[in-house]
C-alpha cells in the first residue's frame, strides 16, 4: 500500500509550479489590467508628499481586484522606499476580520506579531497604532478587502477614525490611506462623515474579462505553471470559452489546474480538451439525466454525434459539416433514418438551447463561415456512455 502512495507522490507531473495556479499568486505582469494600475499610481502619487489618499476598487468575482491591489501596493512600497519614504502596507480580509477590534488587531500584528488579541479597546489600539507609525516615521497603506463585510457588521466608525488619523485629536504627521475592495458599491454603506473622506472619482470599477482576455491570462499561467509543450492550444481555447460565460479568471485558472491534475492522474504528458471537460464536469457540471430525458431521440443522436466526433478527433471543437456526417452514420447504428439538413440544424440549435453545447463561428484559417461546436460540460466518454444507455 505504501508503494502505491510513494509512486503517486513522486510520479512525474505536467505541472512544474503549483504556486502559479494559486488564487493568491501575483504574476510579474497582469494581462489587461495595465490601465487600472496606472490609475492607482496617479491616485496615490500624493503619498510621496505625505498626503493621504483613499480609494475604492470594485468588480465581480474573478476580475482581478485583489491581485491588482497586491501588485500595486507591493510595487508602490518598494518605489517609495527608494525615495526615502517608509510606507507600511497591510492587507486585511474583512470576511475573516469583520469587527473594528479584529481589523485593528490584524494591523497591529503587522508591527508586532505578539500583540495580544484581547485586552485593549478600539481607542487604545488606535493610539498604539499611532505610536508604531511615529516610531518608524511611516505612513500606513491599508487595504480592506471584502470591505462590505466590515461595514455591514460594524458600520463605518473605524473607516472614519482611520481616515481622520492626521486631524487635531491624533496630532500625527504619519497619515493612513485606505483602499476598500469589494464586489459591491461600498460607498453607499458609509455614513456621511466617513463618505466625506472618499473622493468618488477615486473609484476603479473592474469589468468581467472578455473571452480573448481570459485566453491571454490562461496562456500566461500555462507558461508559468506547466512544463513546456504539456498543454494543447485547443485546451487553452476551450478553457477560455467555458470561463467567458462568467468572465471569471479565478474559474479559468481553477479549470487549468484541475485539467492538469486529470492529466497527471492518467499519467500522460499532455493536457487535452478531454481533461478540460473532466475538470468542468467536476467544477460546474450541468449535465443531468433529467436534462437528457427532455431531449427527443434525434436530439440525443445529434448530441451523441458531436461527442463521438470530438472523441475521434481528440479536439476541442468539431465543425458542423463533420458532425452532420457522423450524425448520418450514428442514425444507421441505432436503426434510425437520418433527417435532412434543415432538420439536423434545428436539432443542433435545440441541443445548444438545452445548454449541452456551444456553437461559434470559426476564426482565421477556416474557409467560409464554418461553425464550430464545443462540448464544455462533460467528458465525451462519459457522455457517449450516458447517451448510448438512453438510446438503447
Amino acid at each position: 500500500m505504501s508503494d502505491i502512495i510513494e509512486d503517486e507522490l513522486f510520479s512525474s507531473s505536467v505541472i512544474k509550479d503549483l504556486h502559479a495556479l494559486d488564487f493568491d499568486y501575483v504574476p510579474e505582469e497582469l494581462p489587461h489590467r495595465t490601465e487600472q494600475l496606472r490609475r492607482l499610481a496617479q491616485m496615490f502619487k500624493p503619498l510621496l508628499n505625505d498626503v493621504s489618499q483613499n480609494a475604492v476598487v470594485r468588480g465581480p468575482v474573478g476580475t482581478g481586484k485583489t491581485v491588482i491591489i497586491k501588485k500595486f501596493c507591493n510595487s508602490f512600497v518598494n518605489i517609495a522606499r527608494k525615495q526615502g519614504k517608509i510606507i507600511e502596507y497591510v492587507h486585511i480580509n474583512c470576511r475573516k476580520r469583520s469587527t473594528d477590534a479584529m481589523v485593528l488587531i490584524g494591523i497591529l500584528n503587522h508591527f508586532d506579531q505578539r500583540f495580544p488579541d484581547r485586552g485593549f479597546s478600539v481607542q487604545e489600539m488606535l493610539q498604539i497604532l499611532h505610536k508604531q507609525l511615529q516610531r518608524r516615521d511611516a505612513q500606513l497603506l491599508l487595504v480592506l478587502d471584502e470591505a462590505d463585510a466590515l461595514l455591514k457588521k460594524s458600520g463605518s466608525n473605524l473607516v472614519y477614525n482611520l481616515t481622520r488619523f492626521t486631524d487635531e485629536t491624533m496630532k500625527t504627521d504619519n497619515p493612513i490611506s485606505i483602499i476598500m475592495v469589494s464586489q459591491k458599491d461600498v460607498l453607499s454603506d458609509l455614513d456621511l462623515s466617513a463618505l466625506s473622506t472618499f473622493k468618488r472619482s477615486n473609484t476603479i470599477i473592474l469589468d468581467k474579462y472578455a473571452r480573448d482576455e481570459l485566453y491571454d491570462i490562461i496562456d500566461q499561467r500555462v507558461g508559468l505553471a506547466f512544463h513546456n509543450h504539456t498543454v494543447s492550444l485547443d485546451s487553452v481555447d476551450l478553457i477560455a470559452d467555458i470561463a467567458s460565460e462568467w468572465g471569471d479568471a479565478r474559474f479559468a485558472i481553477e479549470l487549468l489546474w484541475k485539467a492538469g491534475m486529470c492529466a497527471d492522474q492518467q499519467h500522460v504528458q499532455l493536457v487535452v480538451p478531454e481533461h478540460v471537460r473532466a475538470a468542468k464536469a467536476e467544477t460546474y457540471s450541468v449535465v443531468t439525466e433529467t436534462k437528457l430525458e427532455n431531449l427527443g431521440k434525434h436530439q440525443l443522436l445529434t448530441l451523441l454525434s458531436i461527442a463521438k466526433r470530438l472523441h475521434r478527433d481528440g479536439a476541442a471543437y468539431a465543425n458542423t459539416g463533420d458532425v452532420e456526417k457522423t450524425y448520418a452514420i450514428t442514425c444507421e447504428e441505432y436503426n434510425e433514418k437520418p433527417r435532412a439538413h434543415t432538420m439536423f440544424w434545428s436539432y443542433l440549435k435545440e441541443v445548444e438551447n438545452a445548454g449541452f453545447i456551444h456553437i461559434k463561428l470559426s476564426g482565421k484559417g477556416q474557409l467560409g463561415t464554418t461553425q464550430l461546436i464545443s462540448l464544455p460540460d462533460i467528458p465525451v466518454e462519459i457522455l457517449v456512455d450516458k447517451l448510448d444507455g438512453f438510446l438503447r
